[in-house]
């Protein structure tokens, strides 16, 4: 239970920092999730908490690493292979050589080997982090493709070097022809079992598509557990289980083709289930930021109090030279992107200041093991804590200088006028509706319901609804009492069947009436009760055959008062249903849904027709007025085009889902 409870908070905590970024977006969203980790460490289950390094590889890093692989445009990445190669081979070499001597001779009590290993921990970058922060800025696109093609791959290169020297460390010893020989088995060999189990693997699930086996519940799943079976199995042979999950995503996105065979239906599911574990998985890993952030910190200010500066300028100076590596890297074209000689300082600039470090570095940091021959690893701590301090050093100085180098990013969209626009299709499409579909008023009546409440997420302002159902009541009356008036209905239904509206009404509360006080009511119901008394009497005095024939005769009566009843409450229907047609806009409409949906209810009760075919029908001939309304708009510039492209998407997702809807309750 321990763990489940752990799981939750840590999803609680993933939860409100994404709550709280939208309120305040200049500042990075990792700065909320670190922030809601170290406020989570009170908790005292975690105070000490502790993560298995194999563990947060597999259930954090393999996921994540299989949806970036995925997503990537392999095209475009076989046309820069150089550019990767340069990047995540040969300029994460030199920076963990680099610095790993530079560590050492900053920190002479670190040994050679761990100085190496935090020099692997804090070379990947993190292309996520990148996004988070370049959200409203305009990255030049040379420079953002770069930066995600690198994150792909110098991941497996900064841990295939990690764990070389852990592996020095732990043996004393090292090879250069040895290490350079087990870096290319391991990179590339990771690669490959990557290729092959991913092969199988697509090629099972497109087989299982073809023959119908595309049920949510088998390939959603099948999804899930890919990444963790292939980083399984390649670890498992001593290879990178990083690079063979990437290996795996990458080949599954060349299988694109095949896989959009699934139904409509599936793939939202699985898209949005990807997102949403990808999410949360990112998120956990700053949230487990914050949440050891106190405890490496206790533990360091216990053992090495003196020594605290010096982590902090060891981790200051790692981060200058990779930005000035990084730099000259890009200014001088050594990672063929081609860039014309005018733009590359700025493209140095942005590319140095936006190699951020995050989810990888910190899953090598915790990855480091806790035990050596029994006893704690030594330097732990301190490792954690130097590459903690570089990650925020990493995400801090971007979210400071990038905005003051890179134009502000343009909205596609404004969500204000899409979301109005949205309302007024909606309007638009329910009055084509009421005038055009007059066959069937209920069935008409209901879709214009549904798509009014889907479309408005304002609340009901409770006066002006009160105000809407005065004016409804008032207007049925006046229609049922002109059937009096004009000799269509008996006097006494109608009077009888307008009382029965103004109780209902009174007793729903939907509006007030200056009606009859409480001891005229108490009068009424007193006299009506001995009324029914004296009758019971009365009837008790007849023979049999003047009780069969009074109760035939009030059988005729009913049935000349259902019938009464219905002619009143169709007529009163129809006349409320135009005035609310007429009355709706695009600023009431949430207030007159409220009473389309309580006449609604009532007229289904009355009527008890079964208008299901009929809806579906309406449905489809309502989206086509959706779709006319964006065109005609469109057409005549009063939309901008990213706006409508905004409005096709939404009513093409509606029209998917409420047919796939339809479909399963048939």
């Amino acid at each position: 239970m321990e763990i489940f409870y752990a799981i939750v908070l840590l999803v609680v905590a993933t939860i409100a920092a994404n709550l709280v970024y939208p309120l305040f977006p200049a500042i990075p969203q990792a700065f909320y999730q670190i922030f809601a980790g170290a406020i989570l460490s009170i908790v005292p289950y975690f105070h000490h908490f502790g993560l298995e390094p194999e563990v947060f590889m597999l259930i954090i890093i393999a996921p994540l690493m299989f949806y970036d692989g995925q997503n990537t445009d392999t095209h475009s990445l076989r046309r820069h292979i150089p550019s990767v190669v340069s990047m995540a081979i040969t300029l994460a070499i030199l920076t963990v050589i680099l610095l790993g001597y530079l560590s050492h001779s900053v920190l002479p009590a670190l040994p050679l080997a761990l100085a190496f290993a935090l020099a692997a921990i804090v070379t990947p970058t993190d292309a996520v982090a990148v996004s988070s922060i370049t959200r409203n800025l305009t990255v030049p696109k040379k420079v953002m493709g770069m930066l995600e093609r690198e994150s792909l791959f110098n991941d497996a290169s900064g841990l295939v070097a990690f764990n070389l020297a852990l592996a020095a460390f732990s043996t004393g010893k090292f090879s250069v022809r040895f290490g350079i020989t087990h870096f290319l088995v391991v990179f590339l060999g990771g690669l490959l079992i990557g290729l092959i189990l991913g092969g199988i693997l697509t090629w099972g699930r497109v087989t299982m598509v073809q023959n119908g086996m595309d049920s949510v519940s088998i390939i959603v799943p099948y999804d899930i557990l890919t990444p963790f079976f292939i980083y399984l199995v390649a670890e498992h042979f001593k290879l990178s289980g990083i690079l063979a999950v990437v290996a795996a995503g990458l080949l599954r996105s060349t299988a694109a083709t095949q896989i959009r065979l699934s139904s409509t239906q599936m793939q939202l599911v699985t898209r949005s289930t990807w997102q949403i574990m990808t999410s949360l998985l990112n998120g956990f890993v700053f949230v487990l930021l914050g949440v050891s952030l106190p405890t490496v910190w206790q533990n360091i200010m216990a053992d090495h109090t003196k020594s605290l500066p010096l982590y902090i300028l060891l981790a200051v100076i790692l981060y200058v030279v990779m930005f000035l590596l990084r730099y000259l890297w890009i200014h001088f074209d050594w990672a063929r992107i081609h860039s014309q000689a005018k733009n590359r300082r700025h493209y140095g600039i942005v590319g140095a200041l936006s190699g951020i470090h995050g989810t990888i570095t910190l899953a090598m940091a915790f990855s480091l093991p806790l035990t050596l021959n029994g006893q704690p690893f030594p330097f732990r701590n301190t490792l954690i804590f130097i590459a903690a301090v570089v990650i925020i050093i990493s995400l801090l100085v971007p979210a400071i200088v990038l905005p003051l180098i890179l134009p502000s990013a343009e909205k596609a969209v404004d969500p204000a006028m899409v979301n109005h626009e949205r309302q007024a299709l909606v309007a638009y499409a329910a009055k084509r509706l009421i005038q055009e579909q007059t066959a069937n008023p209920p069935a008409t009546q209901a879709v214009v319901e549904i798509l009014t409440s889907q479309s408005n997420t304002r609340l009901p302002n409770r006066r002006k609804v009160t105000e809407i159902m005065t004016n409804a009541n008032n207007l049925e009356i006046q229609i049922i009492q002109k059937l009096a008036d004009s000799g269509d209905l008996p006097a006494a239904y109608v009077n009888r069947y307008i009382r029965g509206l103004v109780w209902k009404m009174r007793r729903d509360n939907h509006f007030s009436l200056t009606g009859l006080s409480t001891w005229l009511k108490l009068v009424f119901h007193r006299l009506v009760r001995h009324g029914r008394r004296d009758l019971r009497k009365a009837r008790r005095n007849l023979s049999h055959e003047q009780r069969q024939a009074m109760q035939d005769q009030r059988q005729r009566d009913r049935s000349g008062i259902w019938g009464a009843y219905r002619t009143m409450e169709q007529a009163g229907y129809t006349a409320v249903m135009a005035y609310l047609a007429d009355l709706s806009d695009v600023d009431n409409q949430s207030d007159v849904n409220v009473v389309r949906n309580f006449y609604n209810v009532r007229h289904r009760r009355m009527d008890r027709q079964k208008t299901n075919q009929l809806e579906n029908e309406l449905f489809i001939q309502a989206f086509q007025y959706e779709y006319n309304y964006v065109h005609t708009r469109r057409a005549s510039q009063a939309i901008p085009a990213a706006c409508a492209d905004e409005l096709y998407q939404q009513i093409a997702t509606d029209q998917m889902l409420y047919m796939q809807t339809v479909t399963t309750t048939d």
